[in-house]
């Protein structure tokens, strides 16, 4: 082989590895953008996940106190249904003898 053919040989395998180097760095530059892209859009998912959870637990921690006074009204009910039995057991045991 000459020498001009070894060249010219040599020129065409650096053309495409050059060519293959470009396409390479374009699917990489087009990859790193969708993942870019994909983060972006999971980081949105979470933050609005994030804020559901606060709302959610914000109902919660409201219910939860609704909850404790509505037991202490039950209980307050209860004390006052059962001295009212006991006083209606007194009249109409009063009222028999």
């Amino acid at each position: 082989m000459s020498v001009e053919a070894s060249v010219a040989a040599l020129e065409i395998r650096a053309t495409t590895a050059e060519a293959q180097l470009k396409e390479l760095q374009s699917k990489a530059t087009s990859s790193d953008a969708a993942v870019a892209l994909r983060l972006k859009e999971l980081l949105e998912l979470m933050q609005e996940d994030r804020k559901e959870a606060e709302e959610i637990r914000a109902t919660r921690d409201e219910l939860k106190e609704e909850n404790g006074k509505l037991r202490a009204q039950v209980g307050k009910l209860e004390y006052r249904v059962l001295h009212l039995l006991r006083t209606i057991n007194d009249i109409e045991a009063a009222g028999k003898k």
